[in-house]
């Protein structure tokens, strides 16, 4: 929370206060109405950015904040890192998050960066909920060059930029250019959030 933030957060806090105060509301009304108002305040416009904005630089902006936390660290190394620092922040976020979807989806992005083929079929097979799975299936079936098959996983995405992201793929791997270009500017285009800056900066190196 920067200063400017923390000091319009009180003063509107203290002027919500005094207003119903003066209204004579009861206190816990008074207490859980200020408290909903300030977590509401400062947590909207955070959770906004993660998930929904559309705006590049603030979505880098607060990555770049909070870039010491591995599972932002991986797109801020996508947009600026080199091969080996996109594996480290991988690797990271594998050591921080133990849980076992966490585990399994980065272990797939790891297997892929590294080119990794089979690795990465084993680790997606293990994730355990859709669209992921059947994402990280169609993509690997693509580079195995079984288009059949990813289309088949692809009837179970139903995730618009997901389903761009795989058609930039299928055109990249056949080859085919023009295509790739339209599709992968699709995949930015309905995505949101850190998704979206993830896109920008990876639709290149399917």
């Amino acid at each position: 929370m920067n200063i400017y933030r923390t000091s319009v957060t009180f003063v509107l806090t203290f002027i919500l206060a005094t207003l119903l105060f003066s209204l004579q509301f009861p206190l816990p009304v008074i207490i859980l109405t200020v408290f909903i108002f300030f977590l509401g305040f400062n947590l909207l416009p955070t959770l906004y950015t993660i998930y929904r904005s559309n705006n590049l630089k603030s979505i880098e902006k607060f990555i770049q904040a909070n870039k010491k936390k591995p599972i932002f660290a991986y797109p801020l190394a996508l947009a600026h890192g080199n091969e080996v620092e996109i594996e480290e922040s991988l690797r990271a976020i594998i050591e921080k998050h133990k849980q076992p979807y966490m585990q399994n989806v980065y272990k797939t992005l790891l297997a892929l960066h590294l080119k990794n083929i089979d690795a990465a079929d084993t680790y997606a097979q293990r994730i355990d909920s859709e669209p992921l799975k059947s994402y990280y299936a169609a993509l690997i079936a693509a580079k195995q060059g079984n288009f059949e098959e990813a289309a088949r996983h692809e009837e179970n995405v139903g995730v618009e930029w997901m389903i761009h992201a795989l058609h930039a793929l299928y055109a990249k791997e056949k080859g085919q250019q023009e295509l790739f270009e339209k599709e992968a500017q699709q995949a930015i285009t309905h995505s949101r959030g850190i998704q979206k800056f993830i896109v920008v900066h990876s639709v290149g190196r399917i």
